[in-house]
Formats: C-alpha cells, structure tokens, sequence
C-alpha cells in the first residue's frame, strides 16, 4: 500500500495515521530507505505493507474520520516564530498599593467552661 505525504508531515505523522502507532515509524523508514528525523518533501511516496500496522483500530478511525497529522515545521516557519520580537504592553492604570496586614490571633477560644462529661 501506499500513501502521499502532506504538506507539514514528517515519518513519524505519517507512520501514526498508516500504522497505528509512532513506533511504525521505524518499519516505514526501512522499507522507504529513509531517515526517521528527516524530512519528507510534499507528494513524496511512503510504502507500507499490512505487516507493519501496529494497531489497526488507531489506523482505521484516522482513515474514517480523515484525520491526518501534520506536526512537522520547516526552517522558514521556525525562523519565523522564532526571530518575532515580544512586544510588552505595560498597564495603563494605577497600582494600587495594599493595605497592610494586621497581626491575627490563631488561638480561637471555643469552650469558656470545663468538660464535665464523662466518656466510657
């Protein structure tokens, strides 16, 4: 069998939709004569066999609810993210400062008499 790569996938997005399972991952890198970390141009041809399904119910509900991973990022979209300044908005209102704290009393008296009860 044969499946398309998608723009945004990697071996391993790949593998979780054909197989079932990322540890397909490794069969699909096999059979493809490919690096499981690299990367995988849009269109390319993955093969993958029957044998190689780990979990077939995780395989069949990605293929009928047309769930396909993407988590790949390419250089230019992670240079992107990452070369964005952070803009900080300081607040435009008034620190109020708090009101200080008196001391409490943590003993609380619940009892003003003496027990005269006795337990058996």
């Amino acid at each position: 069998m044969k499946t398309l790569a998608r723009e945004g996938q990697c071996l391993v997005d790949i593998a979780l939709a054909a197989t079932g399972s990322v540890e397909g991952v490794w069969a699909l890198a096999l059979r493809n004569g490919l690096s499981v970390t690299g990367e995988i141009s849009h269109g390319a041809e993955i093969a993958w066999e029957a044998e190689d399904v780990a979990d077939a119910r995780i395989a069949g509900k990605y293929a009928s609810e047309g769930i396909c991973p993407a988590t790949a990022v390419s250089e230019k979209t992670l240079a992107g993210l990452l070369g964005k300044r952070l803009i900080i908005i300081q607040p435009d209102w008034e620190i109020i400062p708090a009101d200080p704290v008196r001391k409490q009393q943590t003993r609380a008296a619940v009892f003003a008499g003496a027990f005269t009860a006795a337990f058996s």
